[in-house]
């Protein structure tokens, strides 16, 4: 559910049923849950730009609420979305890794960081840093 707010702004009704909930279900549980994803949200308050160290940290962890935004960088929709379709990527590596997920994840992140004003050489250091920490997958 946290992947599909970060990546669409939020969860319908119909992707609770494909996850596997009956109508009643979400019905009944549904002010509890939004009480539940308040309560639990986190949002990063920071008095600086994420640095070099900030940003691998952060695409190592990969958390939905937890976007890198060095210097000149602000969190617009387009990030956010970007981000959260990371953090997808990722997710599903940690669930079913294999090498096409492996490399899918590393293409999004790539597309993620070339959105942000970085220069070539720390985007390249993000990547090489979150790829040597990523789990190892055999053919």
């Amino acid at each position: 559910m946290r992947d599909l707010f970060a990546i669409s702004g939020g969860v319908k009704p119909e992707d609770l049923i494909r996850a596997g909930f009956t109508s009643s279900e979400i019905i009944e549980f549904r002010d509890n849950a939004a009480r539940l994803a308040v309560l639990t949200s986190t949002k990063q308050l920071t008095l600086r730009p994420d640095l070099l160290e900030d940003m691998i940290e952060k695409a190592r962890h990969a958390a939905p609420n937890r976007l890198p935004l060095p210097a000149d960088a602000e969190p617009t929709r387009g990030l956010v979305q970007a981000w959260g379709e990371y953090c997808a990527a990722r997710g599903a590596l940690l669930l079913d890794p294999w090498h096409g997920q492996r490399e899918r994840c590393m293409a999004v992140l790539s597309s993620y960081l070339d959105s942000l004003p970085i220069f070539p050489a720390i985007r390249t250091s993000v990547l090489r840093a979150v790829e040597a920490a990523m789990p190892q997958v055999t053919q």
